[in-house]
């Protein structure tokens, strides 16, 4: 009976997960075709300065909600030659901080003012119907609103089984570790697999809601799911040219810093920082969220005033690897 009754519970969350993950699916095309050409447009623009880069990236990716779409655009920008990696890099550094924007919306999903899934019902019915409409700007529109819809509906199905999953001793003691460099690693593997760094943050806050998994453990899986964005992104630009490549690398250097400037201090000033966050308000769910805002952020703030070293240091790593190959070339002939 308990065996059933875990499969039944994992069944539903694994059901509330896919519908999460097409409804963002839905959401992202659906902007992608209403504003896709202008934002196409903007980022083919040249950046005047990294900062103008950052905000463009925050505000292309907070629309089209996907951090891998405005990457994969840069880079077949660069691939193009219509745009530099120093250019990019400021857009790489927005992106980041765009891809945070669903978590601060499933953050207010446990919102006691109103019913976020009857509202969310209400808005996927809406866009359905706006849908079978023959226009493509209608089209479109619809599948934004099914998507929102379908997202919200997802949240409180994968709340609803997370719920059951507090009874399970396996299951508390899986996402209760204590391992940081175990947490990492897993946030890493499943961004990697969902190839969403904001599915899996969200998914945790649920986690979180229930009891299932602490600040501290969700704040190194942060982590890990950020450089396992960066990874999904590299795969795309493998097999696009050099400069596309080193978009790719700068995207993951960019988190694989961040998440090295916030190790130490998570490990030994845990209590201090859960209490920072704590000050902002709101339950774990807005802690969470706003650790996953605050970690692009700072990040961004620490590396904006060296984008020239940035670059340098990935113009450096392509460099020694081209010497390498070459050494290699030489040694086989």
């Amino acid at each position: 009976m308990i065996v059933k009754c875990i499969v039944e519970n994992v069944l539903v969350l694994l059901g509330g997960i896919t519908l999460f993950l097409y409804g963002l699916k839905l959401m992202s095309e659906g902007m992608q075709s209403l504003v896709g050409n202008k934002m196409r447009r903007l980022l083919g623009a040249t950046c005047k300065s990294p900062t103008v880069g950052v905000l463009l990236g925050t505000g292309v990716t907070a629309v089209t909600q996907s951090s891998t779409a405005t990457n994969v655009m840069l880079i077949g920008f660069v691939n193009a030659g219509a745009l530099t990696l120093a250019q990019a890099v400021g857009v790489i550094m927005g992106a980041n901080i765009g891809s945070t924007v669903t978590a601060q919306l499933v953050s207010l999903s446990g919102s006691e003012v109103f019913n976020v899934t009857a509202i969310a019902s209400l808005v996927a019915l809406s866009g359905l119907i706006i849908s079978f409409s023959g226009r493509r700007f209608f089209k479109s529109l619809g599948g934004v609103m099914l998507g929102l819809g379908f997202v919200f509906i997802g949240i409180e199905i994968m709340n609803s089984s997370a719920f059951q999953f507090k009874d399970y001793t396996f299951f508390r003691r899986l996402f209760m570790t204590k391992s940081p460099v175990f947490l990492i690693l897993n946030g890493i593997l499943i961004t990697g697999i969902v190839q969403s760094s904001s599915a899996v943050s969200s998914v945790m806050i649920i986690l979180a809601i229930n009891g299932l998994i602490s600040f501290e453990g969700s704040a190194f899986l942060i982590l890990g799911t950020n450089i396992g964005a960066g990874i999904a992104v590299l795969l795309v630009s493998a097999p696009m040219s050099v400069e596309a490549k080193k978009v790719a690398v700068a995207n993951l250097i960019f988190n694989v810093i961040g998440t090295l400037v916030w190790i130490v201090p998570l490990i030994a000033f845990k209590d201090g920082i859960l209490r920072a966050f704590s000050l902002l308000g709101g339950g774990i769910e807005r802690q969470i969220a706003n650790f996953h805002t605050i970690f692009n952020l700072s990040t961004t703030l620490l590396l904006l005033p060296f984008v020239k070293q940035f670059v340098w240091l990935i113009e450096r790593l392509f460099k020694s690897k081209r010497k390498t190959a070459i050494r290699k070339g030489e040694a086989v002939a």
